[in-house]
């Protein structure tokens, strides 16, 4: 068991293709002892994107900050106190290139094999 504030967590900019003005920190994962989920903190900055696209592992999401478009097969804004499930291989995106705050999330994961 360990307490840690979530600043002392590396702030990563995310090198996904298209993605623009996003940060992530794994708050909890592989690398501190978590063996089943994970869970990071998203940062998309105005103006900033993370385009369409596809994984395996399901996400749980809840909105801490801002608002922004979802992608994908959704016509739907998520903004501050929203909860977003977004199941194994649905493609998703989350564009905030109109808004004025900063879009954070907290987002949960399960680690798949391998991770």
């Amino acid at each position: 068991m360990y307490v840690v504030n979530y600043n002392k967590r590396e702030l990563k900019d995310v090198e996904m293709a298209g993605s623009q003005k996003v940060t992530v920190r794994w708050l909890i994962g592989r690398q501190t002892g978590a063996k089943t989920y994970a869970m990071r903190i998203f940062e998309i900055a105005p103006g900033g994107i993370v385009p369409i696209h596809t994984h395996p592992e399901e996400h749980e999401i809840f909105v801490l900050n801002g608002k922004a478009k979802m992608l994908g097969d959704i016509e739907a804004t998520a903004k501050k106190d929203d909860v977003v499930f977004v199941p194994s291989n649905e493609p998703h995106g989350y564009d905030n290139t109109e808004g004025k705050d900063i879009f954070r999330f907290i987002c949960v994961i399960p680690l798949l094999n391998g991770e």
